[in-house]
């Protein structure tokens, strides 16, 4: 019996729906030497490249002709060819520094990548070389005295290089090109981050930008703004792989998705395939390690997540190469390009936060062009539920848009800071935005006025030491009671589950915070026997519209886009059961306040009448279009690829309905929702209409970020409301946020 045959029988699952990717042969135009270089042309023969796709020429040309370009191709097509051959032809030419730096979202990205691309360059006598925080300083020296022709790194590493090394700044006055491979992952805050660093980087030099990915539904858009640039090339190549490749959704009918992953996992042992195991949780990574070691499967089976040690990982990887194990249960650290060898396999225990994340972990089977399975459970969510009642949509999805918000004055404000110490800044060099903001730190000394110049003061620089390109400066440090630091996380999420009482779960243990205290960033915690138990924050919201930065209507919905002020306070939580979601108990805490500024949408739905007397209308009024914002905000996972943490939301009886973006001073979400609003509202009935419940389960109109655990929930007339935006019926001009509590 085979795979798929021996996933079907079990009656403990039901099989949804299943697609087969046929392999797609990719269109070969030409022999290597039409594009390259005698001396490239044999390098590239000699380790097996005698031919290149059409896209692969197109690409060369469009770099060689100095246009900044994107490379869109599927894993394992060869994107990286496509750029390293006008980027060895140049270092062949070169007369000394660098030509090429590629930089890789991660160190061990980076590292992985290096030997692939030292097999080029050693046959060429092109040196290549990695730098960043592993590398030791004989090598720098070596690198600064001697520069390589191409530079390897990760953009942490060139934000603290261009802040403090001197020698690296001069270097990167000589490039020629900039590469980011796996450029999709710029988007959100971290896309902020990349935004800032590139115009830092363009102060010493203006390369020619490449980027490549094999996912990204706007990437002509998504590159102009990331690099700046109006003169960026496309270049499309095939989107599949080599190999056939099976998807299958199922959906376990008596046991825990965490369950049917060891389930699956272990029939993947069972039928000699190597898989990966792909959650969104540490602690699911380790509850499915912990089944199938009950299987007796232990030995057969490793973890491979973030907060393990990069040697750890590394281990993983190699052991699962060699055959000494099978299955890896991974977190997505194992998402983007790292080659960890022959995978035939991979079930995925949680839908992933976009279609083109799901791409990409799927990317890891059937490199080698074997057939490949990959396995998606769905679950009790209402994503979940859309795709059991809509399974063919789930393949039949693009790549969502990617965004990033440039005006995001907490990032934009450290980097201005950062940009300083580079050296020093002109203020003509500064848009408006950043002038106000530069402003700001000249009024509080962070920078100094010197002549025409901006110059970064010491208190500038103690405040430089907040930048991390991964995510907030706004962060709460995680220690216990003996004083050692275990984790951090970004506010305004650490209000909600680091605030006293909460469960807490880090490194495969359950804590209990004692204390948190937000005017030193730190929550106080210790470790619990509480497995089975979590914590859901109950928040009252208040939002106030500080500045409008756009007005407008969404499918006859008027709303206002702006600079969002919002003041969240936790004043107590619910109790619960984590197998069964049962509600033990509610419980008040001190209240605690949290204030912040972030961008977001107030939108002014239709009102509508649910019943004639007041009271109850009122009632079902709240009931609807509380409904109404959680599926939306669900929804926004399906339409434009949004994180289930990227969004959040209020709502009012009379219609009011606001929508921002979770992540302290922005992340674009909300202005991508805005966009793309009727998909987003066309997806959220479809879930509503689509549940069996009585009016209102998990499966439909529950959030798990719900600040009052879920109540006041109604899925009929969440559709009432939904049909009637997309009927476009009549809604109130644009007015304020109501003074009344919101429902959060």
């Amino acid at each position: 019996m085979g795979f798929l045959e021996a996933v079907a029988e079990d009656r403990g699952r039901e099989v949804v729906y299943v697609k087969s990717d046929e392999a797609e042969a990719p269109e070969v135009c030409c022999g290597v030497s039409e594009a390259a270089r005698p001396e490239v042309a044999e390098a590239l023969r000699a380790l097996g490249i005698s031919q290149l796709y059409r896209y692969q020429y197109d690409a060369v040309k469009s770099i060689e002709a100095g246009r900044d370009t994107v490379i869109v191709a599927g894993t394992g097509m060869g994107k990286t060819e496509a750029f390293l051959i006008p980027i060895l032809e140049a270092s062949l030419e070169s007369l000394g520094g660098p030509v090429a730096l590629l930089l890789y979202p991660t160190k061990a990205l980076a590292r992985d990548q290096l030997h692939r691309l030292r097999r080029y360059g050693d046959r060429l006598g092109v040196r290549v070389m990695v730098y960043d925080g592993d590398t030791p300083q004989r090598e720098r020296r070596l690198m600064y005295d001697s520069p390589p022709h191409i530079i390897v790194s990760n953009p942490d590493m060139v934000s603290q290089a261009l802040m403090h090394v001197a020698r690296f700044r001069q270097l990167v006055g000589r490039l020629r090109y900039v590469v980011l491979d796996d450029f999709h992952v710029y988007a959100g805050v971290f896309g902020s981050h990349m935004y800032y660093l590139l115009r830092r980087l363009r102060r010493f030099v203006r390369p020619v930008f490449v980027g490549t990915s094999a996912t990204v539904g706007n990437p002509a858009e998504f590159a102009q703004a990331l690099f700046e640039s109006d003169r960026v090339n496309v270049v499309w190549g095939p989107l599949r792989r080599r190999g056939k490749v099976i998807h299958v959704l199922v959906r376990p009918r008596f046991r825990s998705k965490w369950a049917e992953a060891a389930k699956l996992a272990s029939l993947c042992i069972e039928h000699g395939m190597k898989c990966i195991v792909f959650t969104d949780s540490h602690k699911y990574s380790e509850i499915i390690y912990r089944a199938l070691k009950m299987m007796g499967l232990g030995d057969r089976v490793a973890v491979h997540r973030a907060g393990l040690e990069a040697e750890e990982r590394k281990r993983v990887e190699e052991a699962l190469k060699r055959g000494e194990i099978d299955v890896v249960i991974a977190t997505p650290t194992l998402e983007l390009g790292i080659d960890i060898g022959d995978v035939d396999g991979a079930i995925l225990a949680s839908i992933p936060p976009s279609y083109s994340r799901y791409l990409q972990r799927v990317g890891r089977v059937g490199r080698r062009g074997q057939t490949g399975y990959v396995v998606q459970i769905l679950g009790n969510d209402p994503i979940s539920q859309y795709y059991w009642n809509y399974p063919h949509e789930f393949f039949a999805r693009a790549p969502e848009p990617l965004g990033f918000e440039k005006e995001n004055e907490d990032i934009a404000a450290l980097h201005l800071l950062a940009a300083a110490a580079d050296k020093p800044l002109r203020t003509g060099e500064l848009t408006p935005f950043e002038k106000a903001l530069a402003e700001k730190l000249l009024a509080r000394g962070s920078l100094t006025r010197v002549g025409s110049f901006l110059r970064i003061t010491p208190q500038g620089r103690e405040e430089l030491s907040m930048l991390s390109l991964r995510g907030s400066p706004h962060v709460v440090k995680i220690r216990t009671a003996d004083g050692r630091t275990i984790g951090e996380r970004e506010l305004p999420l650490a209000l909600y589950e680091l605030h006293p009482e909460a469960i807490y779960m880090h490194g495969g243990r359950t804590y209990v915070s004692k204390t948190l205290d937000l005017e030193k960033r730190v929550a106080v915690v210790e470790p619990a026997d509480a497995e089975d138990l979590v914590t859901s924050a109950l928040e009252d919201m208040e939002p106030q519209l500080v500045e409008v930065y756009e007005e407008g209507s969404a499918e006859g919905v008027p709303y206002q886009y702006g600079r969002l002020k919002m003041r969240i306070t936790v004043y107590g939580y619910a109790l619960k059961r984590f197998t069964t979601d049962e509600t033990l108990g509610e419980y008040n805490i001190d209240p605690l306040s949290y204030e912040f500024e972030t961008k977001g949408a107030v939108f002014y739905f239709p009102l509508l009448r649910f019943a004639t007397n007041d009271a109850v209308d009122w009632e079902a009024r709240a009931k609807g279009y509380h409904a109404a914002e959680h599926v939306l905000i669900s929804a926004a996972e399906i339409a434009v690829g949004a994180s289930k943490t990227d969004l959040g939301g209020v709502s009012y009886p009379d219609g009011v309905i606001v929508i921002y973006d979770s992540h302290v001073g922005g992340n674009g979400t909300t202005r991508l929702l805005i966009k793309n609003f009727r998909k987003v509202a066309e997806v959220a009935l479809k879930i509503v209409k689509g549940c069996d419940c009585a009016d209102g389960c998990p499966k439909c109109v529950y959030s798990p970020y719900c600040g009052n655990n879920n109540k006041m929930l109604s899925r009929r007339n969440a559709i009432r409301v939904l049909e009637a935006v997309l009927r476009r019926e009549a809604a109130p001009a644009a007015r304020e946020i109501p003074k009344t509590r919101g429902i959060a």
